[in-house]
C-alpha cells in the first residue's frame, strides 16, 4: 500500500456538499406520462422510457447531462428532444461516421411520434476532427452540443475534444450533453473533463488535475493493486453496506456520490427480458498451429522466421496465428533491413527477459537505451534506426491451419447468427470458403449494402459475418439472438457494445447465447482483463455490465491453451 493518502480538500469538500437526489420508480412513471403527453404527437404511439424522461429533466434543470445510460437503452431519442428541454436554436448532435445514415433514418421515423425541433445539425466525430472543419464550431457556432457515443471524446489531446472543449470556453451559454453505455474503460480520466465542463460547479469530481490524479489513482481499475494509495478522505463518500475493503467501499462510494448528481443520469438494473450466456468454445489445433505456437514462445518468431521485439508484439501474432495464419512480408525486406531488425529485436528481447526496471515494450527500451542504461544494445539500436525508414514491409495473410475457419463453417449450420470478427484476413478468407455476407468498414458488404437492423430491413435470419469494429456501437441487431466471437475483445468496454447489439430492448428471444473461440492463453487473459474492467465501470457507474450478469463459462486460466 501507497503511502499517499486522498486528502480533505475543498475540492472534496464541494463534492461532498453537493445536492443529491434519488428518483423513485413512481415519481419516474408520473414523469414519464406527464412528459409523454408535452412532447408526442396527436398521432404518435410511442411512450418515453424512464430514465429518457429524467434524463430530458435532468438537462432542463441543470443546463447540462452527464448520461451513462446502457447500450440500446434509448440514446438516440433523448438526444433529437434534448434540444426541447433548453430550447435551443442552433443544437448539434455528434455521432460516428458509421451510425449517420441510420440517425438519420431514425430521426425521419421518430418525427411521426414525436415533437422534434425544426432542425439539428448532425455531423460526425471523425468530420470535427479533420482539419477542414477547424473552423465548423465557430461558423455554426451551436448553444447546444449533444455528443451520442460520447466516448469518443475521451482523449482530451484528440482534434475533435479540443476543438469541442475551446467552444464551450469560448462561447458562454453553450451546454453540453454526453451520452454513452460505455463512458469509461478503466479510469476517471476517461471521462473527467467532460463531467466537469457539462456540469460546472456541479461535477461530482475534483476541477484541479493534481486532485483528480489522486481520486483516480486510488478508484481506477490497476493490474496490481498493490500500487493504489490508500483512500483517504475519499472514504467520506463510503457507507458501512459498501464492505470491508477500503478501496471497494471508496469506489462505491464514489459512484453512490455521482449517479445520485443532479444532471448525472445512469440506466442503472438491466430490464432486458431475456437471458444472457457467454460460453468459451475450443477447438483444437492441428500440428502446423501448435508448432507455430512452440516457435512463438520459445524464440519469439514467427513461422518464416521474423523476429518480435516485445510482448506487446507477441500477444497480436498470438492471436492472429491462434486462428491459423499469421502475416508475411511480400515481398521481403532487404538483406540489410532484415539483419538490423533481427539484431535489434534480439538485443530488446534480451534487456526485456531480464530487466530490473520494469521495462515491457520495445518503445520503452529504446528510450533506456538512448538514455544509456543499456551501453550493450547501442550499436544495435543505431543500426536499425539508420535502416528502418528505407522499407516498409507489406503484409499478406498466409494460412497454416483451418481449424478455427472448420470450427466456424460448423457453427454457422447451426442456425441463424452473428460471427463477430477482429482480423479482417480471417472474416475475409471465412466470407470466402462459406459464401456468408461480411459486413466490414461501415458496416457494409461487398456490394456496399448495410447490415440489416431490426425495425428498417432486418429479420435475423441467416447468417452474416460481422467486423467488431465496425458493427459494435449503435447497431439495432436485436433480431438475432445468437452469436459467435471469433478473437474475444479485451476490454470491457468492447464486449458491452458488441453484446448490447442482440442483448437490448426489443429482443424477443428468451436467451441470447455467445459462443466465444478461445484458444489460446492471450485470449484466456484477455478475457480476465475485460472482466477487471467490467468490475470497476459497474463498481464506479452503477451501470451492471453484461459480461458480469451473464451466465458465463469461460477458462479460469491458460491451462490447456495453446
Amino acid at each position: 500500500m501507497g503511502a499517499r493518502l486522498v486528502q480533505r480538500t475543498p475540492e472534496l469538500r464541494r463534492v461532498a456538499a453537493l445536492p443529491r437526489r434519488d428518483w423513485t420508480d413512481a415519481e419516474a412513471a408520473a414523469l414519464v406520462e406527464e412528459l409523454t403527453a408535452i412532447l408526442r404527437t396527436p398521432d404518435g404511439r410511442m411512450s418515453l422510457r424512464p430514465v429518457q424522461a429524467i434524463a430530458l429533466v435532468e438537462l432542463g434543470c441543470t443546463g447540462g447531462l452527464f448520461a451513462t445510460v446502457r447500450v440500446g437503452g434509448g440514446k438516440t431519442l433523448l438526444s433529437m428532444l434534448a434540444p426541447c428541454m433548453v430550447g435551443a436554436a442552433r443544437p448539434l448532435l455528434l455521432i460516428p461516421a458509421k451510425l449517420r445514415d441510420k440517425t438519420c433514418r431514425a430521426r425521419d421515423a421518430l418525427r411521426v411520434h414525436w415533437q422534434l425541433p425544426e432542425f439539428m445539425r448532425i455531423e460526425t466525430f471523425e468530420l470535427l476532427g479533420r482539419p477542414q472543419a477547424a473552423q465548423m464550431l465557430v461558423d455554426y457556432n451551436p448553444d447546444l452540443i449533444l455528443a451520442d457515443e460520447g466516448h469518443r471524446l475521451k482523449n482530451p489531446r484528440a482534434a475533435v475534444t479540443r476543438r469541442v472543449m475551446r467552444h464551450l470556453g469560448n462561447v458562454s451559454g453553450c451546454k453540453l450533453g454526453v451520452m454513452s453505455g460505455t463512458i469509461t474503460k478503466r479510469s476517471l480520466r476517461d471521462y473527467a473533463h467532460l463531467l466537469v465542463r457539462a456540469l460546472g460547479a456541479g461535477a461530482p469530481l475534483p476541477r484541479s488535475w493534481s486532485e483528480l490524479e489522486a481520486w483516480a489513482d486510488v478508484i481506477d481499475e490497476r493490474p496490481n493493486a498493490d500500487e493504489r494509495p490508500a483512500p483517504g478522505a475519499l472514504l467520506d463518500f463510503a457507507q458501512p453496506e459498501d464492505g470491508d475493503d477500503p478501496w471497494t467501499a471508496a469506489r462505491r462510494g464514489y459512484r453512490r456520490r455521482l449517479v445520485q448528481s443532479p444532471g448525472v443520469i445512469t440506466s442503472g438494473e438491466s430490464t432486458i427480458g431475456c437471458s444472457l450466456s457467454i460460453t468459451a468454445v475450443s477447438p483444437a489445433a492441428h500440428a502446423p498451429t501448435r508448432a507455430a505456437f512452440r516457435q512463438l514462445r520459445a524464440d519469439w518468431e514467427l513461422p518464416d522466421g521474423t523476429q518480435l521485439a516485445d510482448g506487446l508484439a507477441i500477444w497480436r501474432h498470438a492471436r492472429e496465428l491462434a486462428l491459423g495464419f499469421f502475416y508475411r512480408w511480400t515481398p521481403p525486406g532487404p538483406r540489410e533491413w532484415v539483419d538490423a531488425r533481427r539484431e535489434w529485436a534480439s538485443a530488446c528481447r534480451d534487456i526485456l527477459t531480464h530487466n530490473r526496471r520494469d521495462l515491457d515494450s520495445e518503445f520503452q527500451v529504446a528510450q533506456a537505451v538512448g538514455r544509456g542504461l543499456y551501453p550493450q544494445a547501442s550499436e544495435a539500436l543505431a543500426r536499425w534506426r539508420a535502416v528502418k525508414d528505407s522499407f516498409t514491409p507489406n503484409t499478406v495473410p498466409v494460412w497454416l491451419d483451418d481449424f478455427v475457419l472448420d470450427a466456424c463453417a460448423s457453427w454457422a449450420r447451426g442456425g441463424s447468427g452473428i460471427i463477430w470478427c477482429e482480423h479482417r484476413a480471417f472474416a475475409e478468407e471465412l466470407a470466402r470458403r462459406t459464401g456468408l455476407p461480411y459486413y466490414g468498414a461501415e458496416g457494409k458488404d461487398a456490394r456496399g449494402r448495410p447490415i440489416p437492423e431490426q425495425g428498417m430491413d432486418g429479420t435475423g435470419d441467416g447468417v452474416v459475418i460481422a467486423s467488431i469494429a465496425s458493427n459494435r456501437d449503435g447497431r439495432n441487431l436485436q433480431a438475432w439472438s445468437r452469436n459467435l466471437v471469433v478473437s474475444p475483445p479485451a476490454n470491457g468496454e468492447a464486449w458491452e457494445q458488441l453484446l448490447g447489439r442482440t442483448h437490448r430492448d426489443g429482443t424477443e428471444a428468451d436467451e441470447v447465447t455467445a459462443d466465444v473461440l478461445v484458444t489460446c492463453a492471450e485470449h484466456a487473459d484477455g478475457w480476465r482483463r475485460a472482466v477487471g474492467q467490467a468490475t470497476y465501470t459497474q463498481d464506479t457507474l452503477g451501470q451492471p455490465q453484461k459480461i458480469l450478469y451473464a451466465d458465463v463459462d469461460m477458462p479460469a486460466g491458460p491451462e490447456g491453451l495453446l
